[in-house]
């Protein structure tokens, strides 16, 4: 067997294999410990936020509803040379969204039988699944080709070393 070396360790047998692979499973069960931890005090951290902060967040929200009413009833006379007013604090009024336009299912077979295709979009690309039934020669034929590669992959297999793991706390 050839010799193999990464990141500095070295690996001469397939024992050496193994007990990087249970290294690698006490890896993982350790990671996963710590990450489960953190999930949970992240969790307890929005949790407590959201707590502490709904009410000032109904409070704002109060805020700005009570000023789009009052800007809207005095709109008249608020809002006669400019769409928003400057005041000490910060500013309010009103801003013209852009235009949009709401379309229904049939829209878009509605305008192709009107003749206003211009309005119609299509998208054409391959289909990468379909061509892979396409032969060798067909795939030249429109410049495309097939791609295989290998990918290593390491399962683990931490029920072992969980095992061990039980046995050596007891």
């Amino acid at each position: 067997m050839s010799r193999t070396k990464s990141s500095g360790i070295i690996l001469k047998t397939l024992d050496d294999a193994d007990k990087t692979l249970q290294r690698l499973c006490e890896i993982e069960s350790r990671l996963e410990i710590i990450d489960n931890a953190a999930n949970e005090e992240i969790a307890k951290i929005k949790e407590s936020a959201a707590s502490e902060g709904k009410a000032l967040r109904e409070q704002h929200k109060a805020g700005i509803q009570a000023l789009e009413a009052y800007a809207a009833y005095y709109r008249a006379e608020l809002f006669k040379e400019r769409k928003s007013m400057e005041r000490p604090f910060g500013v309010f009024g009103f801003r013209k969204a852009p235009d949009s336009v709401r379309v229904t299912k049939e829209t878009a077979d509605l305008l192709k039988k009107n003749g206003l295709d211009q309005y119609l979009r299509v998208k054409i690309e391959p289909d990468k699944e379909a061509m892979l039934s396409l032969s060798e020669d067909t795939l030249a034929l429109v410049r495309a080709s097939r791609a295989s590669k290998e990918d290593f992959f390491v399962e683990t297999r931490r029920d072992l070393v969980n095992q061990d793991l039980a046995k050596q706390c007891s």
